[in-house]
């Protein structure tokens, strides 16, 4: 969205301190909220003691995109969705949180997620691509590590017992991001995703797939209310989908059978020894095992009774 040339003269004029932005001059109120607008976009909240709008870091590095460009770049059009307090509540429900319990929350935007996560007694990490937000979740001092990076660019560890996210939608991407969120969970664990509503209704292969992984974890979906995310109006699900898969045992090494080790026709012992057609060399009898045919003894016992006193 282009930036009006007033707002810009606005935006130039300001006093600059550190994380502080100050407006100079008294500014009508239709402009006003324009410029209060711009420096919104980009994280600068008004701060009413210090008569000043307040970024999370350098208020000059905040604006220097919007002065070299003229353009506003909104949450919308980065395909960031915040979370409503609502569904944030929902979706912790699904999670069953123990204190203690460590999270993972990739693409953590403002951290609404995190900070939820955070008050339930959980240690939280995020992952955020965008520097300003991710200062913001670090100025909040909930989450234990924010890393300012892409989610695909970070090293896989299996160490959480958790992953909460709501992932970007465009292009398929909640998809691409949940599998690889997948990969940081232990055995035993489970993740909870906000995830597009046309999840459920696409019909395409990578779709296809992906809802079969649902199905083996054992996983299930949750349909959100219409009116889950009111600013942007698209349908959502969340998926709950279990770990299971057993972890090694420390010190051993996995055998990997292969096809080839069950074509042979293997022999049982209890074929010599019970279903055979003949005497066999233990001395056994037709079908004695199974309670048929004579005693191999060379005697005659079919007519022979047996003193209960003697068992002879």
């Amino acid at each position: 969205m282009q930036i009006d040339p007033d707002v810009l003269d606005v935006l130039r004029a300001a006093t600059v301190d550190g994380p502080a932005l100050r407006l100079n001059g008294q500014l009508e109120r239709n402009l006003y909220e324009r410029v209060n607008l711009a420096l919104h976009t980009v994280g600068g909240v008004w701060h009413r003691y210090k008569k000043a709008h307040i970024f999370t870091i350098d208020a000059a590095d905040a604006i220097a995109g919007l002065l070299a460009t003229g353009e506003v770049i909104t949450d919308v059009d980065r395909g960031f969705y915040p979370t409503p307090e609502p569904t944030v509540e929902r979706i912790l429900d699904l999670a069953e949180l123990e204190t203690g319990c460590e999270v993972l929350e990739p693409s953590a935007g403002r951290g609404a997620i995190a900070e939820a996560v955070a008050a339930r007694g959980a240690i939280v990490d995020c992952v955020e691509l965008d520097t300003a937000r991710a200062e913001h979740i670090r100025a909040g001092g909930y989450a234990r590590q924010v890393t300012n990076a892409d989610f695909f660019s970070v090293p896989v560890q299996r160490r959480y017992q958790r992953v909460i996210m709501n992932p970007p939608f465009a292009g398929r991407q909640d998809i691409r991001h949940v599998e690889r969120a997948l990969r940081f969970i232990q055995p035993g664990g489970l993740l909870v995703a906000i995830m597009y509503g046309s999840l459920t209704y696409r019909g395409d292969h990578r779709t296809n797939d992906f809802l079969a992984q649902i199905w083996e974890a054992r996983g299930t979906l949750w349909e959100l209310p219409a009116d889950a995310f009111p600013a942007v109006g698209v349908a959502t699900v969340i998926a709950v989908i279990p770990v299971r898969d057993v972890a090694p045992p420390r010190g051993m090494r996995q055998i990997t059978l292969r096809p080839e080790d069950f074509t042979a026709q293997s022999r049982a012992v209890q074929q010599d020894l019970f279903l055979t057609d003949e005497p066999t060399a233990h001395g056994t009898a037709p079908l004695d095992g199974l309670g048929y045919g004579a005693p191999h003894d060379g005697r005659d016992h079919s007519s022979r009774k047996i003193d209960p006193n003697t068992q002879e």
